[in-house]
């Protein structure tokens, strides 16, 4: 991968290398949206560079990998700063000639807003704040109701004047900002020339347009082809890659070749930890965020992606557990497996990557990345998706000492149409999907046409296999047999279990993963219990991704406690030495005492 990570400021990104005089800087939309567009952003850079465009994406101060207070009512000001000192650092320490600024959604606002570059790229902008901020409310609402607990969710979503979207939060103060976002109303043209993509079932804003023109910019616009590739979606289709080959076009027409500089690494640090990213296994075709605490490391955590998002997780979680681990003295490293986020682009998407034993190859290249650095006490940590991940490689590797498994919903291996069955279910028990068909809100959602009648139905053939399976396992132990995944997960666990390795499987209260646990490990998931260095712990209220506020603090706390009992057991002798020296210090204060009591 030609690309290199680099810190502006409190701000992280990847500069694509080319050899150009025109530079690229891309300014994402944010949170959620951010997200979810992140594959297609991550290949549009790859093709602008590819193009002859050095190309820098980059996270914004409170966003992604970067530094930044989320709660800064300066946010969205700070923003504006950020992609400004981005223009900056391209034409002086890159040293191009020309800049263009491609922004999606929001980030297309705020790329207009600050303008001083020769071109623009505007992919479906936000043209007036308030707007969006009805669009992300409608959203929230849409994204809540369809979660394991909708009642308690969509109250969550839309408490206050803070907008909660899959665990990002649009602060009452972001939203004030934002909804002064009016780019009518620009005093100035922004670039020289403006490509605009829009949504096809809305025509661009016709007063921007005008204003843009009023101002001297020169306007194109064209409807976006596959513009659904590029909204929110828990996992995204393929990249609109005939929309993304237009925004290549644009930006390079005219551009010539220059010799640019590549800079050194960047890193960001805090008083409690430094970060850098690395690119690491073969061809230096796997990525991740390696987080030191100050001082040496106690242990060191292995995050893993979840899903279709990259390592910064659902929520930017990852990003918070890494750092508030940091703070207790443990490394982590958060990587992106292939095909996946940072890491090689594979045929196929991110989809064909997700349960696939094979990518337990990529983790046996992190911790060769971690031994290398003398982090060798490693403990393995996936949620859904990531903790199979955890558990194939677990299986596969020896130097594996302990996993922690949250909302797994495999305990063996998946392949094929069961993959794609997985894949399309939602994650919520059984009695959540009951509870929702018998309310009076779902048919109206079905007679209204928001809910197919054929997505209803291949819910109940779901629901219905889950319960066959659930009902096949309970006979099967009535029998005293172990049937199909049942034996293949009671084989694993036991596995690893004989080999020592630690393991703590957490499930939220909500989560279809603990049906599952009574499937392959009976009530209670009674054989589970029974193997020797297995714990199983509950989080009340956890949402599927764990990216809520909620889950974050209780996973943070039984995920500290499961790594200090680690760390004891990696140094047995720590607890001696220390009773030793109490007994030491006990024995000379008793001393001291009895001498001060005879004189």
């Amino acid at each position: 991968m030609n690309s290199t990570p680099v810190a502006i400021g409190e701000s992280f990104g990847w500069l694509h290398h080319a050899d150009g005089d025109r530079g690229v800087i891309m300014c994402a939309s944010i949170g959620y949206e951010g997200l979810c567009a992140h594959q297609s952003w991550r290949i549009l850079a790859d093709r602008l560079a590819a193009a002859g465009l050095p190309t820098l994406r980059f996270d914004y101060p409170g966003e992604g990998d970067s530094l930044g207070d989320p709660a800064d009512p300066a946010l969205v000001d700070g923003w504006r700063d950020q992609i400004r000192a981005a223009v900056r650092w391209m034409r002086e320490a890159i040293g191009v000639r020309e800049v263009t600024l491609v922004g999606l959604r929001l980030g297309a606002a705020l790329a207009a807003e600050v303008g001083g570059v020769e071109r623009l790229v505007q992919i479906a902008p936000v043209v007036k704040g308030s707007s969006y901020l009805r669009e992300l409310k409608m959203m929230a609402r849409v994204l809540a109701a369809s979660g394991a607990t909708p009642e308690a969710s969509v109250a969550t979503a839309t408490a206050g004047d803070d907008i909660h979207l899959e665990g990002f939060t649009i602060t009452q103060s972001m939203a004030a900002a934002i909804k002064r976002i009016d780019l009518t109303r620009l005093e100035a043209a922004p670039a020289e020339r403006v490509l605009l993509l829009h949504d096809p079932a809305a025509k661009p804003a016709p007063e921007f347009v005008q204003r843009l023109e009023s101002l001297g910019a020169r306007v194109t616009t064209r409807e976006l082809l596959d513009y659904r590739a590029l909204t929110p979606a828990p996992m995204p289709p393929p990249p609109p890659l005939a929309d993304l080959d237009a925004v290549v076009a644009f930006a390079s027409e005219g551009a010539g070749r220059a010799l640019t500089s590549r800079p050194p690494q960047g890193a960001l640090a805090s008083e409690h930890f430094i970060e850098r990213a690395a690119l690491f296994g073969e061809h230096r075709q796997l990525a991740g965020v390696l987080c030191l605490p100050r001082g040496k490391p106690k242990m060191t955590v292995l995050i893993l992606d979840t899903g279709a998002n990259h390592h910064i997780g659902c929520g930017r979680s990852a990003v918070d557990f890494a750092r508030s681990l940091a703070r207790q003295g443990f490394a982590s490293l958060r990587m992106d497996t292939l095909g996946i986020g940072d890491s090689a682009v594979v045929e196929g998407g991110p989809r064909t990557a997700l349960y696939a034993k094979e990518r337990a190859a990529d983790v046996s290249a992190a911790l060769d990345f971690l031994e290398m650095r003398g982090l060798e006490e490693v403990t393995i940590y996936g949620v859904c998706s990531g903790a199979a991940l955890a558990l194939y490689a677990g299986l596969a590797d020896e130097r594996v000492k302990a996993l922690a498994l949250a909302n797994l919903q495999v305990f063996g291996h998946v392949a094929g149409e069961d993959r794609d069955k997985l894949l399309e279910m939602g994650f919520a028990a059984t009695a959540t999907y009951v509870s929702k068909a018998m309310s009076a809100r779902a048919w109206a959602r079905v007679v209204n046409g928001e809910v197919s009648v054929g997505k209803l139905v291949d819910i109940a053939s779901a629901l219905l296999r889950r319960k066959a399976s659930a009902f096949a396992g309970a006979l099967a132990q009535r029998l005293g047999v172990a049937h199909g995944k049942a034996r293949e997960a009671r084989a694993n666990f036991t596995k690893l279990s004989a080999r020592g390795v630690r393991i703590l499987v957490l499930h939220g209260d909500h989560d279809v993963g603990r049906e599952e646990l009574d499937v392959c490990f009976g009530p209670d998931a009674r054989y589970l219990r029974s193997l020797p260095n297995v714990a199983i712990d509950v989080i009340d209220g956890a949402d599927h991704a764990l990216s809520s506020a909620l889950s974050r603090e209780a996973l943070l706390e039984k995920m500290t406690f499961f790594l200090q009992a680690a760390d004891r057991d990696a140094d047995p002798g720590r607890d001696n030495r220390r009773a030793t020296a109490g007994a030491l210090t006990m024995a000379t204060l008793g001393a001291f005492t009895l001498t001060t009591n005879v004189e």
